[in-house]
């Protein structure tokens, strides 16, 4: 986490595709594609850096991916739903790697509700 707070586009820890995937989303959670007073929108130069390491479908799915999840906080936020509990968080923040099959299995009693 701290190599993403901090100064992630001068940092080691990301090629310079996750660099550009990661501004972008910052492009667009911040919606700096308005641009400010005095100051050009930042989509431009966020854009160029994406076309150099992505096609367009896959400008369109990180874009995607980024709105859907920049949805999901406000609507979740907004109307202070906890998505885990607090032991389910705790099992996850322990892990180093994720099990799929008791992820699936998680998910399927949660929100994909395809057990009964």
């Amino acid at each position: 986490m701290k190599a993403i707070e901090g100064d992630y586009l001068g940092s080691d820890y990301f090629s310079g595709p996750e660099k550009a995937a990661m501004r972008w989303a910052e492009v667009l959670t911040l919606r700096e594609y308005f641009g400010k007073p005095g100051a050009p929108p930042a989509s431009e130069p966020a854009m160029e850096e994406l076309k150099q390491h992505y096609n367009e479908a896959q400008i369109v799915e990180i874009t995607m991916v980024s709105g859907f999840f920049n949805f999901w906080n406000r609507f979740t936020d907004g109307l202070q739903i906890d998505i885990e509990d607090h032991d389910m968080m705790t099992r996850f923040k322990k892990s180093t790697k994720i099990d799929t099959d008791e992820f699936v299995d998680y998910m399927r009693s949660g929100w994909w509700n395809e057990k009964s």
